[in-house]
């Protein structure tokens, strides 16, 4: 079994002028964006301005105490520090550049945007961005995407890669984990001519896909030639919502959920190894969401969202970590919060949840029919 850090300690003496940029290459770029680089590497406002990857690494690890990383040790953000260290020290990735840095968290806006560009020894430009990290926010502006036509962070998206292309003439790679691929996609599609010129590939590793009006347009389908989308067997993030590429699906050694996490999944060489086709709970867990999401306007998925949200950060909580510690107490909280709503919300969120269940049982009959009696 490898995974991603095995891969840089196998091969990471291989340079890109031997072995080209890859999909797992790819992955691992994705990965260290999860790595909380604030006052190391140089903001968007300072284009010109890069820091060498092992000079990063050395002053985050030289600023960072274990004790400081422990809280950040859940999902993709655990190895992230770990990849980053690990594809300094190689020949692969040694004289790769780091810059325009962004970590940008507004509670009150809905949004969590981190994003960071990376100048490979190719002399080509990766632009990484960061997955749904462990803000209550974060995973709000997750759920924002099925209702809005296009979220803040989208937009922000789309704008820093402009700014970066804006100012290269090198080849541009985009992508991102979880969010972060969906953010990559949005970003290609609705960026200028300028740039979609000089994006050579968008990964999405992982990434949810988009609402109807996003995955109607125009600029959506152009970009679809140059997306590659990389699941696990099991992906539940990667099948929410709507989108029309063609998946690899990666083998991974979690099971259920937990394959969303990169470090899972398996890596053969200088590719993923894969398999033919997502696990039937994998589908069969799409179809329900799809339709349930299907039988709800788009105000009272926004309605429901910002319910479940408010319930969730009762008490002043503002991190997944903070809800984990005490799920008894997470769990009054949410009653106490719903208790306290009007009447008519109240009523909402049942009706929602409802929808819910009414989806799963109609899929799930559908799914055993098939099952037993085929077509017929």
């Amino acid at each position: 079994m490898s995974n991603i850090l095995d891969y840089l300690k196998l091969r990471g003496d291989v340079p890109m002028s031997v072995d080209p940029f890859n999909e797992v290459d790819n992955l691992v770029l994705s990965e260290i964006a999860y790595t909380k680089l604030d006052g190391i590497v140089p903001g968007p406002e300072h284009l010109l301005k890069r820091i060498n990857i092992k000079d990063a690494s050395d002053l985050f690890f030289a600023t960072h105490s274990k004790s400081e990383l422990a809280p950040d040790n859940n999902g993709a953000t655990a190895n992230a520090p770990n990849v980053l260290k690990e594809a300094a020290a190689s020949r692969r990735f040694g004289k790769t550049k780091i810059f325009s840095y962004v970590n940008h968290i507004d509670v009150d806006s809905k949004v969590q945007f981190s994003a960071m560009s990376f100048i490979l020894p190719d002399h080509s430009i990766y632009v990484a961005y960061r997955g749904t990290d462990h803000t209550i926010v974060g995973w709000q502006e997750d759920f924002n995407m099925s209702y809005l036509d296009a979220t803040p962070g989208q937009k922000q998206a789309a704008d820093y890669l402009n700014r970066i292309a804006k100012f290269t003439l090198r080849p541009i790679h985009v992508g991102g984990h979880s969010k972060g691929g969906n953010f990559a996609v949005y970003a290609a599609a609705f960026s200028s001519n300028r740039s979609m010129k000089k994006i050579r590939d968008v990964w999405s590793n992982d990434g949810p896909g988009f609402n109807h009006s996003i995955a109607d347009t125009e600029e959506y389908r152009n970009i679809l030639p140059k997306v590659r989308s990389v699941v696990p067997e099991h992906s539940i993030i990667g099948m929410i919502m709507e989108n029309a590429y063609s998946h690899e699906i990666v083998k991974s050694d979690a099971a259920g959920i937990l394959q969303h996490d990169p470090m899972s999944w398996q890596v053969q060489g200088n590719r993923f190894e894969t398999t033919d086709q997502l696990d039937k709970d994998s589908i069969l867990f799409g179809d329900i969401l799809r339709s349930w999401l299907k039988g709800l306007d788009k105000e009272t998925r926004k309605e429901f969202v910002s319910i479940l949200f408010s319930s969730l950060s009762y008490g002043g909580k503002r991190t997944t970590d903070e809800l984990e510690l005490s799920k008894h107490q997470t769990l009054l909280n949410m009653w106490n919060a719903m208790r306290e709503l009007p009447p008519e919300k109240q009523e909402l969120f049942r009706d929602v949840m409802m929808k819910l269940a009414k989806s799963w049982g109609e899929t799930m009959f559908l799914n055993l029919k098939e099952k037993w009696f085929g077509n017929r």
